[in-house]
């Protein structure tokens, strides 16, 4: 299971600011706390349900919000693993182009030096 997870984690080092890392996902559970709270106490004083409160009532109603975060939740996974695919594609062509080419490639070739204009003396 582990193995796994450090092939999916984006920033396993969790060094840096922004993206996925500890400082962000501290936060971001700390926000999604307070946002609930804040759900609650307004739920108890307008004594109404949250999609009440929005104005999204009716038959079907909860359905439509169940696949909007449905849809938000498979977007953002998405551009994780695409990220983490990304990233792992650059390294592997760091790896490759850190090779030495072989002796008789082209890249090793002696280069000619470039032609170079003379410029006519009066």
């Amino acid at each position: 299971m582990k193995r796994w997870l450090e092939r999916v984690n984006v920033n396993p080092t969790g060094a840096g600011t922004f993206g996925f890392t500890h400082f962000a996902e501290m936060w971001n559970g700390r926000l999604a706390m307070i946002g609930i709270v804040c759900l609650v106490v307004g739920e108890v004083t307008t004594g109404k349900g949250q999609l009440a409160q929005m104005g999204i009532v009716g038959r079907g109603a909860g359905l439509v919000v169940v696949l909007l975060l449905l849809g938000l939740t498979i977007a953002s996974m998405l551009g994780y693993y695409a990220v983490g695919v990304a990233q792992q594609l650059a390294l592997k062509e760091s790896e490759n182009s850190a090779t030495p080419a072989p002796a008789n490639s082209p890249e090793t070739a002696p280069s000619l030096p470039a032609p170079t204009a003379e410029t006519p003396t009066n």
